[in-house]
């Protein structure tokens, strides 16, 4: 009998793994289906027009790939510095742009204290921008 029971098994061995190879790969009928989801869509990233916020002029580039290497230009545009201001400022930035000779570093300040003064407009930014300020 012991042997019989065997020979059973072993007939019925390939077709019970063929039997639940095909129940795993398919959902049950009760199953529910997963819906496809839309992917999310990142907002749109702020545009600016940095040549209404940075006129053209000597000292324009200098600022947009020095200052901007340790903090957004934010603080640049909405502090609106008087020229007094902007030379402690300078006092305080020297060591931290040592590769500017003293000429495009003076250059960099004439064009901060003539284009980002109290009389001229703070630009209006986009508020995911403001969110960029940081202190000096």
């Amino acid at each position: 009998m012991h042997t019989l029971l065997g020979r059973r098994t072993a007939h019925a061995g390939p077709l019970l793994l063929a039997l639940v190879s095909a129940a795993c790969t398919q959902s049950p009928p009760h199953a529910p289906q997963a819906k496809a989801t839309p992917p999310v869509q990142a907002a749109a990233p702020a545009k600016v027009d940095l040549n209404r916020i940075f006129p053209a002029g000597p000292g324009r580039e200098l600022v947009l790939n020095n200052c901007t290497t340790c903090h957004t230009f934010v603080p640049i545009v909405i502090l609106r510095m008087s020229k007094d201001a902007w030379t402690r400022n300078s006092r305080d930035h020297r060591e931290r742009v040592k590769a500017l000779s003293d000429t495009d570093f003076k250059t960099l300040y004439e064009y901060l204290v003539a284009n980002f003064n109290p009389e001229k407009p703070v630009p209006d930014l986009p508020p995911e921008l403001l969110q960029t300020w940081t202190t000096y």
